[in-house]
Parts: C-alpha cells; sequence; structure tokens
C-alpha cells in the first residue's frame, strides 16, 4: 500500500497536515444540478458539501448524488454520506469514487449505479494504526483521530453497514499488494458488508484495476 504518510493525509487532509502533493488550487470541486440528479466533481470540499446541502433544500425532487471523486478529509465523506443517507438519495459512479468516497459516500446510497468501468477503491479508515512521522504530525493526529474515530462508528452504525470494509485489505494476507494504491471489492464481497442495491448501469461491472498509475487489487472473499 501507499505510505502511511500519504494515506495519512489522504484521510486526514492535505492542508490540515501542511503535507506535499495537494490538490492543485485551480483544480477546484464543481458542483450542479442536472435536473433530479446533483453532479460533483472534484475532492471532497468544505464549500462543495454545503452546495449540495444547499441544493438539496432547494430542489426536493433531487434523488441522486453523480459522483466522481478522489476523495478527501474523512470528515467531509462522512458529511456527504451522511446527506446522501438522510435524503435517501441514489449514488451514481460515472467514473471513479476512491477513499473516501468509497468510504462513507458510496456506501451511503440508497440505490449505488455503477457504470461499466467505474472504479471503486478502498485504503483506509479512522481505525487504522497509523505511525506519524514527525512529533508535529503526531500530536494534529491524535488531536483528531479520537472524535473522529467516534463519528465513524457512529456513521456505520447508522447506515448498517460493517466498517471493517475500511482496513480489511491491510491485512497480511495481503502483504503482497502493499505496493498498490489500495483495493476493490467485489459486488457479493461489498453485499456481505452490508453494502446492498448495487445496479450496472449498463449490464455488467468492469472496473479498473488502477487508479492514477498504482494498481488496485481486487478481493472476491
Amino acid at each position: 500500500m501507499q505510505s502511511y504518510r500519504y494515506v495519512l493525509c489522504t484521510l486526514i487532509g492535505f492542508n490540515l497536515l501542511g503535507c506535499a502533493h495537494a490538490p492543485p488550487a485551480n483544480n477546484a470541486t464543481q458542483v450542479s444540478v442536472d435536473g433530479r440528479r446533483i453532479i460533483y466533481n472534484g475532492a471532497l470540499d468544505p464549500q462543495a458539501n454545503a452546495q449540495v446541502a444547499s441544493l438539496l433544500q432547494q430542489h426536493p425532487d433531487i434523488d441522486t448524488l453523480v459522483i466522481t471523486s478522489r476523495g478527501g478529509e474523512i470528515g467531509l465523506g462522512i458529511g456527504l454520506g451522511q446527506l446522501v443517507f438522510d435524503h435517501g438519495l441514489n449514488v451514481d459512479i460515472p467514473d471513479y469514487c476512491f477513499s473516501s468516497c468509497a468510504n462513507y459516500v458510496f456506501p451511503a446510497g440508497k440505490i449505488k449505479y455503477l457504470h461499466r468501468h467505474a472504479t471503486l477503491g478502498w485504503h483506509g479508515g479512522a481505525m487504522q494504526e497509523i505511525q506519524p512521522e514527525t512529533p508535529e504530525m503526531a500530536r494534529l493526529y491524535q488531536a483528531y483521530i479520537g472524535p473522529i474515530r467516534a463519528k465513524e462508528k457512529a456513521f456505520f452504525q447508522h447506515i448498517q453497514v460493517q466498517p471493517s470494509m475500511l482496513t480489511d485489505g491491510q491485512k497480511p494476507a495481503y502483504a503482497a499488494f502493499e505496493h498498490c494504491i489500495g483495493w476493490s471489492y467485489s459486488r457479493e464481497k461489498m453485499e456481505s458488508y452490508g453494502i446492498r442495491n448495487i445496479q450496472y448501469r449498463d449490464g455488467a461491472w468492469q472496473p479498473h484495476s488502477s487508479f492514477e498509475g498504482k494498481c488496485i487489487f481486487k478481493i472476491e472473499d
């Protein structure tokens, strides 16, 4: 798997930890409405999440969130997932949904739609053990992790999905795939965690086996 520093930065937040390789500022997340759908393109973002909440109030007939996202900070993923669940929204993945998008947004959908080559990818969550590399990162991590773990636990209890899906790919059995950016699950395996009502937009699902040039391994049983 990618280094713990990379996982820590993507799950907790590039800006919060001052990590290198943060998403460029000009690559802003875009949120729009198309009929009864909200279109969400980009990294999970507080302003984008607030815009989703506002649009749901303005357009009570909206029934689907179409999202393409590489993920973002855990709390933002839980917040968007909570909006999806509370409003009974379907979640539609036309391209990719990685990290906190796969962790919290996709499982919260009423119906989960996957296009033929849609990529889902997991690489950890709040409950995984991480050793920060510097005293400053350790200080920030310890202040952050307790409350966010409680929030994550409550969220999964609310949507009735097993949180172990966030870390099962880190088991010793998959040590040979440590060089990969993350893992995916078969439909049957996702259903075993409680992620049900998955439908294929194109009659079949043939996800890519890589994301941003890095391999994704698949867990089927």
